[in-house]
């Protein structure tokens, strides 16, 4: 997490998992223009100077975190290098999603990274695809710069490839068997545990399987200079999960509200513009020293995981009016303390 604001925005590379699957392009230079959210340390604010797409989900709260991840992480537990994360389900239908987790190595570049230099195989060997200094890659609308590590949950796949049926789903999770949730194939109950990353965002890029489902606009090479910004959406309303059948058709219409087959970060509990307050559309890291009880007492918050902590996120599916975070979480510290609990709304437990 950043502690001051630079001249020069350095900017993180997310990228897709696999180069070799051609989804992400280098280029010369990162541009600050251009209709897509940069993300990188400092967190920058969206430069989108065009018209947004109608949002909901909303939800209240004060100033994102601008702590900082204090301690280096190179002096962090074994424990406190991971976190752990569980999905379910608890609409009628498929949902397909798009999980991308960003970490930043610690270092001259980025001095408020997560990784301890020393623990980038840790990272790797996780699943995560190293970013070289200096290094630029695009995803979707977003630019990154590296040094940084990426993880693009099974390639935004909605099965495995060449398989069928529900057991080999793969970013996706089959729909709730009544009022019982279906859990993630991967995240499961009992939670999947990764290294920790600097931030956790939802975001279909609009490449493989993505691409049939992407609905709101992008830059498609956010990494380049100039280009034109009147014409794209905001980042809080990007294309980060759907609802889909088991052909992984979309169900629903693409237009946001009622019957709506699209969510956005609008609609995702823990995340800058679920927090209402900003157009950042991922959840944070929180500063090294925090514990549950500091994140609970504070608004100032709303947007942060733990160390070392436990992540229950629920997908819903409930279009009421007024609206509320189609995607919730629950949020514990090391030491299994509750930081956040799910939207109340949700009625969920």
């Amino acid at each position: 997490m950043p502690t001051s604001t630079r001249a020069l925005r350095i900017l993180v590379a997310i990228t897709a998992a696999s180069a070799a699957a051609g989804l992400f392009a280098t280029s010369a230079s990162c541009g600050g223009g251009g209709a897509f959210q940069l993300i990188g340390t400092p967190f920058t604010q969206s430069t989108y100077t065009g018209t947004t797409a109608g949002s909901t989900g909303v939800q209240s709260g004060g100033a994102i975190d601008t702590g900082s991840t204090s301690s280096d992480p190179c002096s962090e537990t074994n424990s406190r290098k991971f976190v752990r994360i569980s999905m379910r389900n608890l609409s009628e239908d498929y949902v397909h999603y798009f999980l991308v987790m960003i970490a930043y190595v610690n270092g001259d570049t980025y001095p408020d990274g997560a990784v301890c230099e020393d623990d980038v195989q840790l990272y790797t060997s996780a699943g995560y695809i190293y970013v070289a200094e200096g290094v630029e890659r695009t995803f979707g609308n977003y630019c990154i710069v590296g040094p940084a590590l990426y993880y693009y949950h099974r390639n935004g796949q909605f099965r495995g490839a060449g398989t069928s049926g529900a057991s080999s789903l793969a970013s996706a999770i089959a729909p709730a068997e009544g009022s019982s949730p279906t859990y993630d194939t991967y995240f499961t109950a009992a939670g999947a545990s990764l290294p920790v990353p600097n931030q956790i965002l939802f975001h279909n890029p609009g490449t493989g399987e993505g691409r049939t489902l992407k609905i709101s606009e992008n830059n498609p090479n956010p990494c380049d200079t100039g280009g034109t910004t009147a014409s794209y959406d905001d980042s809080c309303d990007q294309d980060a999960f759907y609802y889909v059948d088991e052909d992984d058709l979309l169900v629903g219409s693409t237009a946001l509200g009622f019957g709506s087959g699209r969510r956005v970060p609008n609609e995702i509990q823990g995340t800058g513009c679920g927090c209402g307050i900003s157009s950042d559309p991922w959840a944070e890291l929180g500063n090294s020293s925090l514990d549950a009880s500091d994140v609970r007492d504070s608004d100032a918050l709303c947007n942060v995981f733990l160390r070392g902590g436990r992540i229950d996120f629920i997908f819903l599916r409930d279009d009421t009016d007024p609206p509320y975070p189609q995607l919730v979480w629950q949020v514990t510290d090391s030491a299994g303390s509750r930081a956040h609990e799910f939207d109340s709304r949700a009625d969920v437990n």
